[in-house]
């Protein structure tokens, strides 16, 4: 009601139609009966203000009347009263009725509650319009407070029965059913008429019960439990207990209250099913599951079980109650209090193992907390025995297979699938020169370029599950070189058949192959002396008549005299082949001497520096060391650099070179450098010199070359080859200052 709730504005508070103006001119007799009855009186503005208030209005109130004039209605009563009397004013208003008597709760200034009698009226002014409201208000007389708080009463007593959530049945002494609570209605299925003067008997009724069963049941002073069928036909389990109805002393009936436990007990039976369960989940594990409380300063153990712990010897009356040293040997159970205490104070997931009957165990503790601190230990148990063993036997495995790949002289590396490197060994690290640091996570840079496509290949097949095995072919070095490989490489696969990653072992056959070129050469050598030790006698007597003949012929046959210089030539060089298949037939022992080597090849540029004039070719003699001296057989060396030089003089054609250097080959050795500008040598014919006849030249054996590489190795020296075709040759000839034999007995 706008009118009582929602006030005008200043204006309209101030008494607009002067109705106290009005009072004061009423007659005298109401004035005093408004002031001085015991009755409190109030004047009540259309827009819902108080506008006048007597004293004993204000003496039930508490409030002085300047506290209440030109306020709204609601300052002494509730919100929710306001809101009642607002509908009341409403229909004054409309004409439906012109006074209305009510009890109501009016809040006194002091915050206290009075129960009052209100009753109000609408007056209208001459022309039949609402003019104002008057109210009175009392105190209610004592009887009729005593009625109001009984029928309060009774609305609580019907609250808490109609309200609980517990079913709540009343019966007379005979099992008569007087009413049920809504809680009782939905727990048996029945509405409350569909039982009321029956016997309880329907509802309780059990199967084979005793004709005395109800009397039983209603003199029940205890809690009992009966299953009874709910409406439906389903059987449901009820918690009850009876409440004896007295009235004046007497028992007339009783109170029946019920809880639906059926749920409550089937949960009960699942937590007791799983309960069992766990029970026997933990005795049946292979393990052991423990628990234990710090208590008076020990470990106290409260749980223990699992078929470790029966393997051990125990059960569970041994472990439950007792502490860690009325269990353990005393130096098992020092070492597990440690472990106990960390557990104990907090730390989470400790472990250990223990060894105990020659069992081995692992133990993981980990802390319950309730409340931010510890107040009990659980532990789990597993028997690693047998892991131990298989660790042992693998470590062995590993440490033998670490110290085989330590120790192999070959080459090993373990690749991922992106071809990067994840581990090699040592020797790996001497036969290419890289360190295991400078590959880890990268690709092998042991690839020459134009062996790209093979790199590609090998990675593809073994990509594709395949293994390679014994390819030969070549490697780079760290230094640049190339070095002669047995390569096998092989997929590494997981338990479930990928492959994972990849794993190489070369062997370096640099030095096999050298044996083999050897042994090759040696068995043509082998061929060659046999063939010269039979050709040699037999042909070198025939061409000594000849050339005796021809001299014998020279000096009696005139004008042929350039025949016969031709064929002693010829005779002559067939004697020299000869002679050096007789070489090769019958070595000869060398004898060493410390000589000089630059008084050898300045013997040798002498010698030969007319033939080199002839040839338009210049001999140069350069030393880069002072120091040349050297164990050697020194008629050798002068062969060995005779026949060099006079190849380079053969291979230049004009305005030649050939350039002999000599310089300090690391502290123990003296490299000889032969350099010409000749036509050079094909690359696919550099392996084959110094095999026996093999030669480049048009009327050459082979066996000079053959002669120069026998005696750098009977001097414990190398002799390599580079040559380029159309650019010239260069022989470096590599020899030790100190030779360790003093002769070699057979050059074969």
């Amino acid at each position: 009601m706008n009118r009582v709730n929602n006030p005008q504005d200043r204006s309209n508070r101030a008494d607009p139609d002067n109705i106290q103006g009005l009072l004061s001119s009423t007659e005298p007799s109401f004035a005093a009966v408004f002031e001085f009855t015991t009755m409190g009186i109030a004047i009540i503005s259309l827009n819902g203000l108080w506008l006048r208030v007597n004293n004993s209005l204000c003496t039930l109130t508490g409030y002085a009347e300047e506290e209440l004039v030109n306020r709204e209605l609601h300052a002494i009563f509730s919100s929710d009263e306001s809101e009642e009397l607002e509908a009341y004013f409403e229909q004054m208003l409309s004409g439906d009725t012109s006074f209305y008597q009510l009890e109501k709760k009016l809040i006194r200034k002091d915050g206290s509650i009075a129960w009052v009698e209100f009753r109000i009226s609408l007056m209208r002014d001459s022309q039949d319009e609402p003019f104002y409201y008057m109210s009175q208000i009392s105190y209610l007389s004592q009887k009729t407070e005593m009625e109001r708080k009984l029928a309060e009463s009774e609305q609580r007593y019907k609250s808490l029965i109609e309200h609980n959530p517990a079913g709540i049945l009343t019966c007379d002494l005979k099992g008569m059913i007087k009413s049920l609570n809504p809680a009782m209605e939905r727990i048996l299925g029945y509405a409350e008429g569909e039982v009321v003067g029956q016997s309880i008997n329907r509802l309780w009724k059990q199967e084979h019960q005793a004709d005395n069963f109800i009397n039983s049941i209603v003199s029940k002073s205890d809690n009992y439990m009966l299953r009874v069928k709910h409406k439906s036909g389903e059987q449901i389990e009820l918690g009850l207990k009876n409440v004896p109805i007295i009235v004046d002393g007497m028992n007339e009936g009783i109170y029946v209250i019920a809880r639906d436990i059926t749920q409550h007990n089937k949960d009960r039976e699942s937590l007791r099913v799983a309960q069992q369960d766990l029970h026997d989940t933990v005795r049946r594990q292979q393990g052991m599951t423990m628990k234990f409380r710090q208590m008076q300063g020990k470990f106290i153990h409260t749980l223990c079980d699992g078929e470790l712990l029966y393997r051990l010897g125990f059960q569970p009356s041994n472990i439950l109650g007792n502490h860690l040293y009325e269990i353990w040997p005393y130096s098992m159970a020092v070492n597990m209090d440690s472990f106990y205490r960390r557990a104990w104070n907090g730390e989470e997931n400790v472990m250990y193992e223990a060894t105990f009957r020659g069992i081995t165990y692992l133990t993981s503790l980990r802390p319950i907390f309730e409340n931010g601190r510890v107040v009990e230990v659980i532990g789990s148990c597993v028997d690693i025995t047998e892991r131990k063993r298989m660790e042992t036997e693998l470590r062995e495995t590993k440490d033998l297979l670490e110290s085989f790949i330590s120790n192999t002289t070959d080459a090993i590396c373990v690749l991922d699938l992106r071809a990067r490197v994840i581990s090699v060994n040592g020797a790996y690290e001497q036969i290419f020169g890289w360190h295991q640091d400078e590959l880890l996570n990268k690709p092998l840079p042991i690839y020459p370029d134009f062996l790209e496509d093979e790199r590609k290949e090998i990675y593809d097949m073994l990509k594709a599950g395949n293994q390679i095995s014994g390819l030969e072919t070549v490697r780079l070095r760290k230094d640049g070189q190339l070095v002669h490989v047995s390569v096998t490489k092989t997929p590494i696969k997981n338990e479930k058949g990928e492959i994972i990653g990849f794993a190489g072992i070369s062997r370096d056959i640099t030095e096999r192959n050298r044996t083999e070129e050897l042994l090759r050469k040696s068995d043509k050598l082998s061929v060659a002396g046999q063939l010269a030790a039979g050709l040699a006698h037999e042909i070198r007597n025939p061409l000594t008549s000849l050339r005796g003949f021809l001299q014998l012929l020279q000096n009696d046959v005139k004008g042929k005299q350039h025949y016969f210089d031709i064929m002693l030539s010829e005779l002559d060089r067939i004697n020299f082949i000869v002679s050096e298949f007789l070489v090769i037939a019958k070595p000869e022992a060398i004898h060493y001497k410390k000589s000089d080597l630059k008084d050898i090849l300045q013997s040798v540029t002498a010698l030969l520096e007319t033939q080199a004039v002839l040839c338009d070719v210049e001999l140069v003699l350069e030393f880069e060391t002072e120091s040349t001296e050297l164990v050697c057989s020194e008629m050798h060396l002068k062969q060995l650099f005779i026949n060099l030089v006079k190849n380079a003089m053969e291979a230049i054609e004009k305005n030649g070179q050939i350039k002999l250097t000599v310089s300090m080959q690391g502290y123990d050795g003296i490299r000889v450098r032969t350099e010409d500008n000749g036509c050079g040598i094909p690359e696919d014919r550099l392996k084959q010199l110094g095999e026996p006849f093999y030669t480049t030249k048009e009327k050459g054996t082979g066996l000079g070359l053959m002669m120069c590489f026998k005696i750098v190795e009977a001097h414990k020296g190398t002799m390599t080859i580079q040559s380029h075709l159309g650019e010239g040759t260069v022989i470096d000839v590599c020899l030790p200052t100190m030779t360790t034999g003093h002769y070699i007995k057979d050059w074969n």
